[in-house]
């Protein structure tokens, strides 16, 4: 590994600096040809990146959640889901994070999340959904699903992508295969008189069949300085940042499928944050709901 690549936690339950609510600049970003080279040639390449993100993620989602998250409802619902959904939350103190990941001159909380879980029957049928079409919808390519399925995400540009170095690999790294990973600009919208808002993010995407499990990391990038962006000076669009994990897993011998999903936010602007925090658990769970409708509208052929 270079200087610069990121570094997995240093143990099962620590955090680790890279799955942060931190606009990362493109100096820090993995080798890709659009990038300009960094300082030394010291940008990691895409196989350590990812397989640093995901390590990461997956000690976050299966040993840290577990560990210190606190369960808010464990029977909220979202129609047309027949799944109960369990929402939980966290506050990550400046002094837990990494020295590399502390944000400076503060202390406190550093990052607000929150989280949900909800177990599925495995079937492709209305108020559920088949492992396959978890996979397809919300793993593979995971910022163009959601542009899909949520009303509220008004564009999903795509910046640039590591497609090309990431087919040498045969898109595997380590035990994750089918691994994806690209930029992309996440425009939402936002009721007026708020701007919309766009959240620039490195989305990295990964599924481990030995394990009958997947993973989606969504990373906050600073856009200014990026090539290919479309919205970094637009008028009238506010700037927010957003880090999110999703993990999916085949659980009672197949039958079932246990989703999760687990994301800080800072929208920017105006909007303080203590109105933020009251939103988010709501939309957490309203996803839910909209995936499997999406799913019923893919099966009709509607979507």
């Amino acid at each position: 590994m270079s200087a610069t690549s990121p570094q997995s936690p240093a143990s099962n339950t620590s955090l680790g600096p890279v799955v942060r609510l931190r606009n990362r600049v493109h100096t820090e970003l993995p080798s890709h040809p659009a990038l300009p080279p960094a300082t030394n040639n010291a940008r990691p390449s895409i196989a350590e990146y990812a397989a640093a993100a995901l390590a990461e993620a997956d000690t976050f989602m299966t040993s840290y959640l577990p560990r210190t998250f606190k369960t808010k409802s464990k029977d909220k619902r979202s129609p047309p889901s027949t799944a109960p959904v369990e929402l939980l939350t966290h506050e990550i103190s400046c002094a837990e994070l990494p020295a590399s990941a502390k944000p400076k001159g503060s202390s406190g909380t550093a990052e607000t999340w929150f989280a949900r879980t909800s177990i599925h029957e495995n079937a492709a049928k209305t108020g559920a959904a088949s492992w396959e079409e978890f996979d397809r919808g919300t793993r593979a390519n995971h910022c163009e699903r959601e542009d899909d399925y949520t009303p509220d995400v008004l564009d999903a540009h795509l910046v640039f992508d590591w497609s090309e170095e990431l087919a040498k690999l045969d898109k595997k790294v380590g035990e994750w295969e089918d691994v994806g990973a690209e930029v992309r600009e996440m425009v939402h919208n936002i009721p007026p008189p708020l701007n919309d808002r766009a959240f620039t993010v490195m989305c990295i995407w990964a599924k481990r069949p030995a394990r009958n499990d997947w993973l989606v990391v969504q990373l906050p990038v600073d856009p200014r300085g990026l090539p290919g962006t479309k919205y970094a000076d637009r008028p009238k669009i506010t700037a927010g940042q957003y880090v999110s994990i999703e993990r999916g897993e085949l659980v009672d011998d197949g039958k079932n499928v246990r989703w999760q999903m687990g994301t800080a936010s800072d929208a920017g602007g105006v909007l303080p944050m203590w109105a933020q925090k009251l939103g988010v658990p709501g939309a957490v769970v309203k996803d839910v709901g909209l995936f499997m409708q999406y799913c019923e509208d893919q099966r009709k052929g509607k979507a």
